[in-house]
């Protein structure tokens, strides 16, 4: 894919300046969908094809039976108050029926799918069609949306105008652009020279004085999900995964750890047995107290229906190999984290099918041989509930406490735990993207230590996973990944102990990542020098490299 961007340089070390408004992302037909430089999600079934014809990519759905079709997307994450547009060079050779080729469009509030015929264009949803002739050549096939409004326009000439009747919502709430075919009793085929969508977004304005600096890039490498600790010597240091491939499963690549001893400015390799252990480990007697979900596990294949059989969630891992999520468990590790005090012990916890953990945000020292541990699990009956692993004897022995339950539409996840002056826990759940206040954080808050939580409230701070760290003049940042355009990542800051907070003048840390909304995130922020903080994450940028970032900022003052 060429994938033209008006964005800012991703420039070690330079201050940010303002983001841009629009986002142009082209499919070359010339190349297979897996060779774009941001690949476009293919769903292949049975009776279906593509190929590279002459310089365009060919596309046949001969398929008629349940879930055969071929349909190609990019999460485009346009506004749905903004103007978008696609265009396709396209030569329609054959299509059936309804959907058999088409060109979608959703913006997460509507969405046109618009089937091209040999001898006609169609949306067949709203009931309008239009005649003319895609068979005979390739042809420049648009598609413009702003609000209520649809235009459709062949070789520059408008045939269908919809203005303010554009009313068909997008599916589930989906916000892509894509091509081919997405019926699965009707077939057709098409080539496709190139497909090109621009979507436009909020413009926002960076904070000021931003530093952004590389941690560790590398192309080819899937860097993802860093820590941040400090050593001994006051450096900082993180620990993340090296993956060789896209997958928040299959781990299969290692890991690697960094330094830094200027505050997060440059990163160097850590020496040879060098080890992280987060603060909020440390037990009283030097040793550290470990909890949380087990995790994945990796078993063969052979296992997958034995597995279903016990109400599990299976996914697909390695080859060979599938995946399951289950159980809560903790140790006790001696003072360099590696080696094993107390072996891993179950914790009992509520029937799932499937239990997972998060970060080190989910990690609280209350003090007084009191620890808390944030986990989340899907229920049998396919509902998300947030808990807390709870000790009062240092990280000896543990109990499961339910933060809050899920409901049909609302279900929570990755949390992060933080304090107030009061001494009040705060918790940021991540709300799975259903059609209620999809993407939202929740909040529940503890005045018991972690034993019991008031119901779960939307903070308005639109964004997930989150990390919260409590400043010096006992505000609370919340730092977190943007997942819609402009995306990027973003922190807001409460001035009462977490029981608000200040979303109108939400700090935009980056506003130009690219790629799949999944490719960034999961923030950590700790307290350097001179009031700086540095926020730690991952991120893709326009070449598709997955990678490692920090950036330095210093936080708004007090209203």
């Amino acid at each position: 894919m060429r994938l033209a961007v008006l964005c800012l340089p991703f420039l070690q070390g330079i201050p940010a300046h303002a983001s841009p408004a629009a986002i142009v992302h082209e499919f070359d037909g010339s190349r297979l969908p897996s060779e774009q430089t941001i690949p476009w999600s293919d769903r292949a079934t049975q009776a279906t094809s593509v190929s590279v014809q002459d310089g365009a990519l060919h596309i046949i759905d001969n398929g008629t039976r349940s879930g055969q079709l071929r349909f190609l997307s990019y999460p485009w994450s346009a506004d749905p108050n903004g103007e978008a547009r696609v265009e396709a060079e396209v030569r329609v050779l054959r299509c059936s029926g309804d959907a058999g080729v088409v060109v979608l469009a959703a913006n997460g509030d509507r969405e046109a799918a618009l089937t091209l015929f040999p001898d006609r264009v169609s949306l067949h949803r709203l009931g309008v069609a239009a005649p003319v002739r895609l068979d005979d050549a390739f042809h420049h096939v648009a598609m413009a949306l702003r609000g209520s409004n649809l235009v459709v326009s062949v070789d520059g000439k408008t045939i269908l105008d919809l203005a303010g009747t554009w009313n068909w919502p997008a599916h589930e709430g989906r916000n892509l652009v894509g091509f081919g075919s997405i019926s699965s009793a009707a077939t057709g085929e098409a080539l496709w020279r190139s497909v090109r969508a621009v979507a436009s977004y909020p413009d926002v304005r960076p904070h000021p004085g931003l530093e952004h600096h590389i941690v560790y890039r590398q192309p080819g490498v899937y860097a993802c999900f860093p820590s941040l600790g400090r050593t001994p010597e006051g450096w900082l240091a993180t620990r993340f995964g090296t993956r060789s491939l896209r997958s928040h499963i299959d781990p299969t690549g290692g890991s690697a750890t960094r330094i830094s001893k200027d505050g997060g400015r440059t990163w160097e390799d850590a020496p040879p047995g060098f080890s992280i252990a987060a603060s909020d480990t440390l037990r009283a007697d030097g040793n550290h107290a470990l909890a949380g979900a087990v995790g994945w596990r990796h078993v063969p294949e052979s296992q997958k229906a034995d597995l279903e059989a016990r109400g599990l969630d299976v996914r697909a891992s390695m080859k060979g190999h599938v995946a399951y999520a289950s159980g809560a468990r903790s140790c006790v590790r001696g003072p360099d984290a590696t080696a094993e005090v107390r072996p891993w012990t179950p914790i009992e916890t509520p029937p799932h099918r499937m239990m997972m953990a998060y970060n080190q945000a989910a990690y609280m020292n209350l003090g007084a041989g009191v620890r808390l541990v944030a986990i989340y699990g899907e229920t049998p009956d396919h509902r998300r509930d947030a808990y807390v692993l709870r000790s009062t004897d240092d990280g000896d022995s543990w109990r499961c406490h339910t933060i809050a339950h899920g409901e049909p539409d609302l279900g929570f996840g990755e949390t992060a735990l933080g304090t107030n002056a009061a001494g009040h826990v705060i918790a940021l759940m991540r709300t799975a993207e259903t059609p209620r206040d999809r993407g939202f954080l929740y909040q529940s808050i503890s005045a018991d230590q972690g034993i019991s939580w008031s119901p779960p409230t939307n903070t308005g701070i639109w964004g997930y996973p989150a990390h919260i760290l409590t400043l010096p003049d006992g505000r609370l940042v919340a730092t977190y990944g943007y997942r819609r355009a402009p995306m990027g990542i973003r922190a807001t800051l409460s001035h009462d102990g977490g029981q608000s907070w200040d979303t109108h003048a939400t700090v935009v840390l980056r506003a130009d990542a690219r790629g799949n909304g999944s490719d960034l995130g999961y923030p950590l922020t700790a307290l350097v020098d001179d009031g700086a903080l540095l926020t730690m994450y991952y991120f893709n940028d326009a070449s598709n490299v997955t990678h490692i970032a920090a950036t330095r900022w210093q936080p708004p003052g007090k209203p």
